[in-house]
């Protein structure tokens, strides 16, 4: 996983927000007409689209960026959850050695228990619907460490009749996502698990309602009294303040992933 510097911040925020500005430009451009009167007007909008969306977008990754690494400097060195789980489900790769098709098909923790693109990644080809469940009752168990985590199904093409483990694993997680606070997205091919995290405390909402806040709220209001134009420049300043205010306590309210 590459590790986020500060600088990337700046230019991930400033790469955003040149686009929005532009786009913002061009917008205005086309609906009031390709003329040289509207030229500056469309540069001032573009110009305070750009730079409202930096700025949001630079205090939201802050503060990210903050609690991320604070966390990392907590957190007691582990062993990497890829390893646990390879041993966890090592007695899976033996008793799927007596499978009819294991000589030719065998079920291996080294080739089937995986991370694709930095998700942790387990295929159940090759296992029956026993050993596929019990793959699946393990990977709950570990709900606690094991973070994201992709199970492939396949589409049960190669199956005699109707597919059998795919159902199965869905029945299964169906049951208890809500209960252990997982989403569940749903491929043609495979079904992956991602933590919903739990809602910040009032205490964590409040500190990141007033980091995010300030900035946020005073880019709106100059933006929104300058786009309202002479005549409603405080219509507009109180249009900026409130919705300022809204999106800096929607995004002071995201759950922590892991």
């Amino acid at each position: 996983m590459t590790e986020l510097r500060v600088r990337d911040l700046f230019s991930l925020s400033g790469v955003l927000g040149l686009m929005v500005g532009t786009m913002s430009f061009f917008m205005y451009i086309f609906a009031n007409g390709m003329d040289v009167s509207n030229l500056d007007r469309a540069l001032e909008t573009g110009a305070i689209a750009g730079g409202v969306t930096t700025v949001v977008f630079l205090c939201y990754t802050s503060v990210r960026y903050v609690e991320r690494n604070r966390k990392m400097a907590e957190a007691a060195v582990e062993i990497d959850p890829l390893d646990r789980l390879q041993a966890l489900l090592q007695s899976v790769e033996e008793s799927s050695s007596s499978l009819p098709w294991s000589m030719e098909q065998p079920w291996l923790v080294s080739t089937h228990v995986r991370r694709d693109r930095g998700v942790m990644t387990v295929d159940l080809h090759d296992l029956d619907v026993k050993l596929s469940r019990f793959v699946v009752d393990q990977i709950i168990a570990s709900r606690e460490w094991i973070g994201r985590v992709r199970i492939v199904t396949g589409r049960g093409l190669n199956s005699k009749t109707i597919p059998k483990i795919r159902p199965m694993v869905i029945e299964r997680l169906r049951g208890v996502t809500r209960e252990l606070n997982w989403e569940l997205l749903m491929k043609k091919g495979s079904v992956t698990l991602r933590p919903i995290g739990d809602a910040p405390t009032l205490r964590k909402w409040f500190l990141r309602f007033i980091f995010l806040g300030g900035p946020i709220t005073f880019a709106f209001a100059l933006a929104f009294r300058d786009l309202a134009g002479e005549g409603s420049y405080d219509q507009g300043l109180r249009v900026g303040v409130v919705l300022g205010v809204v999106l800096s306590g929607l995004l002071a309210s995201y759950r922590e992933r892991q």
